[in-house]
């Protein structure tokens, strides 16, 4: 997908003069450490003409660069962009679904502004934005985000048994008892600080990876380890709650966690 062009002169002039003028500036500034006053007479002489013809070539590149700028924009909203963004994620290995300027593809979301001219690729209540909108760039971001996440392989048993570990500490800190008391709701906020207590587990098991493995054994339906059973629990206030997505991108919202062993259940 390309930006046609008429002449790209005037930018291709305003382009020799900024490198010259870069060039000859850092020459300057060496003067002070090297006293070549040669080079400098030099570079000063490369300096005074283009700042004299600066404000006219500016005014030619300002022109075509306007003219670019509103047809970029166009482009933004019309279905060539649409089908040139659906085409290059399907080339990135992104299988999604919906349609511009909104699209799902478990565990993420991505929404096009036109309007605001960025795009926001959201996973729960964490987003990431870009302003980078060309179909190509856009899908070549999404999807690096994308295979990172389905990179990763989900085992739910090992899943559980970290869960469990987790919430057993979680909960005699939560009840300030000795032992867990199983079959009480611990909020699963304080048991992914559980799972991540040093800082570098934090940075290999962010919080929505957390909230995607969540949704995969909620997805499962097998909420059974050994002999213990897990239940989720809602919270009335939804800002509280962590957003979970399954593979299919339905949500949901849970706060916490109980365990029942197999004798109380």
């Amino acid at each position: 997908m390309s930006i046609e062009r008429s002449d790209d002169a005037s930018l291709a002039i305003w382009n020799t003069s900024v490198n010259t003028l870069s060039k000859a500036w850092h020459g300057l500034r060496t003067l002070q450490t090297t006293w070549n006053v040669k080079s400098a007479r030099q570079n000063m002489d490369k300096i005074r003409p283009i700042l004299n013809d600066f404000a006219v070539q500016w005014e030619e590149a300002d022109k075509q660069l306007t003219g670019q700028l509103g047809e970029i924009v166009s482009l933004l909203k019309s279905e060539v962009y649409a089908s040139n963004l659906e085409s290059e994620m399907r080339g990135a290995g992104i299988q999604f679904s919906g349609e511009f300027p909104q699209y799902v593809f478990p565990p993420f979301k991505l929404s096009i502004s036109p309007e605001s001219l960025e795009a926001r690729l959201s996973l729960g209540r964490k987003s990431e934005r870009t302003a980078d909108l060309h179909p190509a760039q856009l899908a070549q971001w999404v999807g690096t985000r994308y295979k990172k996440v389905l990179s990763r392989r989900f085992n739910a048993p090992a899943f559980m048994k970290d869960l469990l570990a987790a919430y057993r500490i979680a909960n005699k800190l939560h009840f300030h008892h000795h032992e867990p008391t199983y079959g009480r709701a611990v909020p699963l906020t304080e048991i992914y600080d559980i799972l991540t207590i040093r800082q570098t587990s934090r940075q290999d098991y962010p919080l929505q990876f957390f909230v995607f493995d969540l949704g995969l054994m909620k997805e499962s339906a097998v909420l059974k380890f050994e002999k213990f059973k897990f239940e989720f629990g809602s919270a009335r206030d939804q800002k509280r709650a962590l957003v979970v997505v399954d593979s299919s991108g339905r949500e949901s919202f849970i706060s916490s966690l109980t365990v029942y062993a197999e004798e109380e259940s």
